[in-house]
């Protein structure tokens, strides 16, 4: 089929037990499981986050979301294909805990899993607000995706220039002025009063915000950091 697959939730780590043993910064894509009601993956830099999601399913053309690819879900959420103007619910889950929903739209943090993906209230943190779409895009945690301003040169975590075209979008300045169409940032800067922070020099754009940021994490929320292994800090894996 043409087209893409994405993970239906934030990525998560195969074996964990709690939010601790899901913090492990390291290139395993055995350890890939993209299910709900698991802890997600995080403390894992840039790097490995490319390298476990581009070894993960090579048959499939397995690879790291890039900031594109998140926008053509932000597009798809706010169309009549998935729920209008209604704004996805975010995950509230202090435990990292996939497919979670709070108990409104901008809830407070919860210590567990407020409303499981597959009930009612659940739904509402669905991309299409019902069981059938994406989870985890609003809240959880922030998303690290493959995109980064054309002026990183070379990095320690990852560098850009060795990464091929097809799997990353490069931006020719740090701010604003330099989006993507159809990446989903300035023409929706600050919809939902989601975090709008344009990725700066010798950064990597993030997406969705975490689970404690209320208002500001949303599907339209971007922020940005230099790459490294950041404990609420994620991936989500794509098929092309």
């Amino acid at each position: 089929v043409t087209g893409l697959w994405v993970g239906k939730f934030e990525t998560g780590y195969k074996g964990s037990t709690d939010k601790e043993s899901a913090q492990k910064n390291e290139n395993a894509p055995e350890k890939v499981q993209i299910k709900p009601n698991v802890n997600s993956w995080r403390s894992i830099n840039v790097s490995n986050a490319y390298n476990t999601s581009y070894n993960y399913k090579r048959s499939l053309d397995s690879h790291m979301m890039k900031n594109t690819e998140w926008g053509a879900i932000v597009y798809l959420t706010n169309s009549k294909y998935g729920r209008g103007n209604s704004e996805v619910w975010i995950n509230n889950s202090s435990t990292f805990t996939t497919g979670c929903a709070g108990s409104s739209v901008s809830a407070s943090s919860y210590n567990g899993c407020q409303n499981a993906w597959n009930t009612a209230i659940g739904y509402h943190a669905s991309t299409t607000d019902n069981i059938s779409g994406i989870y985890d895009t609003s809240g959880g945690a922030w998303e690290y995706v493959m995109g980064s301003p054309n002026n990183i040169q070379s990095s320690e975590i990852l560098n850009p220039s060795n990464v091929p075209d097809k799997y990353i979008d490069r931006y020719k300045g740090s701010n604003i002025n330099y989006k993507i169409l159809g990446d989903a940032t300035g023409e929706t800067n600050r919809w939902n009063e989601d975090w709008p922070d344009f990725a700066a020099d010798g950064s990597w754009f993030m997406r969705g915000g975490p689970y404690d940021s209320t208002t500001g994490s949303g599907i339209f929320a971007y922020n940005y950091n230099i790459g490294g292994d950041v404990p609420y800090f994620g991936f989500r894996v794509v098929l092309t």
